[in-house]
């Protein structure tokens, strides 16, 4: 996981936003760890007989409890301090160059669409087009808006929705599958496509009846149910990528 970067040489105006988005990656090794930590109590292995003809049992990941909601609020914090980041950058540029905005009215801009992010009417507009050209060229550059740039849009659609439902409708999902020992061709079967969910039980694939179900081992893990805007991925790896993101744009102020 990347190193927090405040601490390298970078325009002192831009300290504070990135400060923002470095605190949420220096929380992400312990939440991965209380993640791993939950999932390792939670989730267990069980067999299904689907029935007497059948050669094959169901190999299932069975969650034992339910997330805890504490997760969710975590996570939306940590989304909410990479946004800000954006934001406090924003804030910085109209500093910088003594625009003339009420620090209520700044945020950094990113449309509903591109259609949107041209319009002069649009909110954002004003402060872009209050800004030098090489910084409006820069902001032009990111396409901050949907269908234009995937993770600064999914950055600022979890930042809204997490407010308004649980962020995290998590699916405890398997991230490998390992074999011990030695099995016969068709004795294990994962499915075609990806494990499939159901209720608290995760199908993970087909194990022969009468073989030893603890040649089959299964790692989980935790994901932001929202395949739309952002490729499922372990929720502390999403946060980090998307850390990335946000660090990207604000070293290109960094001048």
């Amino acid at each position: 996981m990347n190193a927090p970067l405040t601490a390298t040489l970078m325009h002192s105006d831009l300290l504070e936003a990135q400060a923002s988005a470095d605190w949420a990656l220096s929380q992400l090794p312990g939440l991965a760890k209380r993640l791993d930590e939950w999932m390792d109590r939670s989730i267990v292995m069980e067999l299904r007989n689907p029935g007497a003809v059948a050669e094959h049992n169901l190999i299932i990941g069975v969650q034992k409890e339910p997330l805890p909601l504490s997760f969710n609020v975590e996570v939306g914090a940590y989304i909410n301090a990479l946004r800000s980041g954006l934001d406090i950058l924003a804030a910085a540029l109209v500093r910088r160059h003594r625009l003339p905005f009420d620090e209520n009215d700044v945020y950094f801009p990113i449309a509903w669409n591109e259609a949107t992010f041209t319009k002069q009417s649009w909110p954002g507009r004003k402060f872009i087009d209050a800004l030098p050209a090489n910084e409006r060229e820069i902001i032009a550059s990111l396409r901050p808006y949907k269908g234009g740039s995937a993770p600064l849009w999914a950055l600022h659609h979890l930042d809204i929705v997490r407010k308004h439902r649980r962020l995290l409708t998590v699916l405890p999902r398997p991230i490998t599958i390992t074999l011990q020992g030695r099995l016969q061709p068709g004795d294990f079967k994962p499915l075609a496509v990806d494990a499939v969910h159901v209720n608290e039980e995760i199908i993970i694939g087909m194990l022969r009846k009468g073989v030893d179900p603890t040649l089959v081992h299964a790692k989980f893990y935790v994901a932001v149910d929202e395949q739309e805007h952002i490729q499922r991925r372990p929720v502390p790896g999403m946060l980090a990528y998307l850390y990335d993101v946000v660090t990207g744009i604000i070293r290109q102020f960094d001048y």
